[in-house]
């Protein structure tokens, strides 16, 4: 991966990005097993041509410092333990933030946005695997938790739905172990494919998309009276509006996807489109 800074960030914040002491550790960790095989194996392919700017690694950089603070205040419970797994020939790993054993709660901290105040299913398929790694050596776990630092959290916005501090605990549903384990089992065998040359393709929700909608304006006006995301559910369109398609959109590959520029699937989508000349 090739490390930009063109904002010009001080050289100490550069070196704390680059210097990331991460390590996954077995063939396959949870943070990788539970996201598309195929971003992983592009990532693997062309790890030397990825390019990623410092400024788009200051949340998570952020969040390693919370984790650290975090972990040297731990008097009650057990922190950042790795553990390890072996489901069709592959060491599954994954690192808890914290488990209280005397409760049998496994927390994990999250910088993250208020948009992500109800959860997220990523969340509570990462949390979900844990606890099966967890009761795999040994430890059981009654209750998963998210603790949740709201990094842009406002007062002023306040209402319902809206997290009413900068912190929030987030309950996450508890699966069934062993349908945990089919879970594991079948993700395990994704990759393993991916690994092995088979195309698997992403889904639209590891592409994070977000379909097409209809919005009802005033004509000449700029802000919708109404979005939906079937346009007979405008019913009849009244003179002096007029409707807007929003096409759907691929938000993840479009912006937030470091291996996009080598992905076929999304060249392929970007075509379709008319983005990419043929």
């Amino acid at each position: 991966m090739n490390l930009t800074n063109f904002r010009g960030l001080p050289d100490a914040l550069v070196q704390a990005v680059r210097n990331d002491p991460y390590a996954g550790g077995g063939d396959i960790s949870t943070t990788k097993l539970i996201d598309a095989p195929q971003r992983r194996v592009l990532y693997k392919r062309y790890s030397d041509f990825v390019v990623e700017d410092v400024s788009d690694r200051i949340w998570s950089l952020l969040g390693q410092a919370v984790h650290t603070v975090l972990e040297r205040a731990e008097t009650t419970a057990l922190t950042e333990k790795r553990l390890f797994a072996e489901v069709n020939g592959w060491s599954v790993s994954g690192a808890f933030d914290r488990l209280h054993l005397g409760d049998e709660l496994l927390q994990d901290y999250k910088v993250t946005s208020t948009y992500n105040a109800q959860g997220s299913e990523s969340w509570t398929r990462q949390l979900n695997v844990l606890r099966w790694l967890a009761h795999e050596n040994g430890y059981e776990v009654s209750k998963l938790q998210i603790v949740a630092i709201f990094r842009d959290w406002s007062r002023a916005k306040v209402r319902d739905g809206y997290p009413e501090s900068n912190v929030g605990l987030i309950d996450v549903p508890l699966w069934d172990l062993d349908d945990t384990r089919a879970y594991v089992e079948e993700r395990v065998y994704l990759h393993q494919r991916a690994s092995d040359g088979d195309e698997i393709p992403c889904t639209d929700s590891e592409r994070w998309y977000e379909g097409t909608t209809y919005a009802l304006k005033k004509k000449g006006g700029v802000r919708a009276t109404k979005v939906v995301a079937n346009i007979d559910d405008l019913g009849e369109i009244q003179d002096g509006y007029e409707v807007e398609v929003r096409p759907g959109e691929y938000k993840r590959c479009a912006s937030f996807c470091d291996v996009a520029p080598f992905c076929k699937q999304f060249k392929q989508s970007k075509e379709s489109k008319g983005e990419v000349q043929q």
